[in-house]
């Protein structure tokens, strides 16, 4: 397994897969999993907080999901409810379901480096010029 050091974490990438335009990575941090998928970039955003990634080959994708694995299910980002001094209370729901887990600060950020270095992306800022 690949393993990258953002700040003071550790991620190891568990897989990646790159079809029909959606591009995954599945990712571990301590002992949870977590998926960021990213799709080609629409006139909105996704849940990257406007954050645009490009390459050549690829053209601008965004984030579309970002999941974590919990009990065998996968739950989706919805928001930070909470914020500590070194780590952050994030809400992740299926259906009515909701988990909170506690995560380091800018979880979303270090989810977005791990797939610029594993697809070859690069950060652009929405609304800056390409």
């Amino acid at each position: 397994m690949k393993t990258y050091s953002i700040g003071n974490e550790t991620y190891a990438i568990f897989q990646t897969s790159d079809q029909g335009g959606v591009w995954m990575v599945h990712f571990i941090w301590g002992k949870k999993d977590f998926r960021l998928y990213l799709e080609r970039a629409s006139s909105g955003a996704g849940k990257g907080g406007g954050t645009i990634l490009t390459a050549e080959a690829t053209g601008p994708v965004a984030v579309s999901r970002l999941q974590y694995l919990y009990n065998f299910e996968w739950y989706e980002y919805d928001r930070v409810s909470g914020h500590g001094l070194h780590l952050e209370e994030v809400r992740w729901v299926r259906g009515k379901a909701k988990r909170y887990l506690e995560l380091p600060h800018n979880f979303m950020d270090a989810a977005l480096e791990l797939a610029c270095r594993e697809f070859g992306l690069v950060r652009q800022e929405q609304g800056s010029a390409a």
